[in-house]
Order: structure tokens, then C-alpha cells, then sequence
């Protein structure tokens, strides 16, 4: 039911945590608070709390985009600074970043989910991970 890495209340406590282990019998995840405290929690005394909606932002057209939840942007990334995991923008759509080749040249070509690819182009934006 939950994730790892997700943030849940526990009902039981009255507290926050974040979901650092998934239990495979007995419906037990463990927990973590800000503290670094760990304890049991049951699933069904759990519930995930609000996520963040994401921010719409407007393309260069004028038409909306969502930014990923979880990301900030990133000005002026050269080819050599981008990740695999960061978004970028393909067609005028943010898409994450699933592989990158190198090219001759020191040049890259990122290859997005969905096997589609183009080259890393000069200083872009780019949507970063906050983890």
C-alpha cells in the first residue's frame, strides 16, 4: 500500500514519518521520523499524507506544463553538468532523463523515457531531483 521514501502519518502515535522499510507479511512498515527515530506502524493505522499538486508554469508558446512534484530548476546547465534521473525539455514537453550517450567531441545525446533522443544542446534548463 505504501512506498518506501513516502511520507505517512501514523494514526496510532499522532506522528510524521517517512516510510523507510515495507514489511512483505503482516502489513508492518517502519517508519522514521525527522529525528531519525524508527518504529512499526500497521498500513491500515496509516495514512499517506497530502501531496504537494504541481506547479503550472507557461511554455514559451503560452501553453501550461506541469513541473515534476519534487523538482527545482536548474538555469543554464551545460551538457556535462545534467543527470541521468533530471528533466528536460523535449518538444517543447519536460521529460526525465533515462540515459545519456556520449558523443565525439565531448557533446552528449540524452535519450528519454520513451526512447526518444536529442542532443544536449549549449546551457538549458533543466528540472532537478531534490534528493
Amino acid at each position: 500500500m505504501f512506498k518506501l521514501r513516502q511520507k505517512v502519518f501514523d494514526n496510532n502515535r499522532g506522528e510524521r514519518g517517512e516510510v523507510t522499510k515495507v514489511h512483505p507479511l503482516g502489513g508492518l512498515i517502519t517508519l522514521q521520523n525527522a529525528n531519525g527515530f524508527s518504529w512499526l506502524a500497521a498500513n491500515e493505522n496509516c495514512s499517506a499524507t497530502e501531496k504537494r499538486k504541481p506547479t503550472i508554469i507557461e511554455r514559451p508558446s503560452g501553453e501550461p506544463f506541469r513541473i515534476p512534484p519534487g523538482t527545482i530548476p536548474h538555469e543554464n546547465m551545460r551538457p556535462f553538468d545534467l543527470r541521468v534521473g533530471d528533466f528536460a525539455f523535449l518538444d517543447g514537453r519536460l521529460l526525465r532523463i533515462r540515459d545519456m550517450r556520449g558523443r565525439f567531441g565531448g557533446g552528449r545525446t540524452l535519450i528519454f523515457d520513451g526512447g526518444r533522443a536529442r542532443p544536449a544542446g549549449g546551457a538549458e534548463r533543466i528540472y532537478r531531483s531534490l534528493r
